[in-house]
């Protein structure tokens, strides 16, 4: 199945599918970012993306990064499951991971959202 997309205008919410709907054990990775997983097949069912146009919107210095906090409290197997997804496709076209070193309690990882070109042209025609 390919990616599919609902965009929520009003809630400025975008919901990106990997695969049919369907339960799935989902994680806050940031007060913004939410990555749905079916555990069984360890695989992305989807990705939840809150004030999107505020995630993507960049800096004078570039892309915006957030921590991502929501690894810090997982069981240690849980969390590799994250990170294995994480850095993996389709997650990774949409997600870029890397990892804090210079600060007292680092490693700690941030990532910043950089959707793929052709998802932001279906929702600029979903848009129009």
């Amino acid at each position: 199945m390919n990616e599919y997309y609902e965009y929520d205008a009003e809630g400025d919410v975008l919901d990106v599918y990997f695969s049919e709907k369907r339960p799935a054990w989902t994680i806050e990775l940031t007060p913004n970012i939410m990555l749905s997983i079916d555990r069984t097949l360890r695989q992305a069912v989807s990705l939840t993306l809150l004030d999107y146009t505020e995630l993507i919107r960049p800096t004078d210095w570039g892309l915006r990064s957030f921590p991502i906090t929501g690894l810090a409290d997982l069981p240690i197997p849980e969390r590799n499951l994250v990170i294995e997804i994480l850095n993996s496709p389709p997650v990774n076209h949409w997600l870029d991971v890397s990892d804090v070193q210079t600060l007292p309690d680092s490693p700690f990882a941030v990532t910043h959202v950089e959707p793929p070109p052709r998802a932001l042209e279906a929702l600029v025609l979903e848009r129009a």
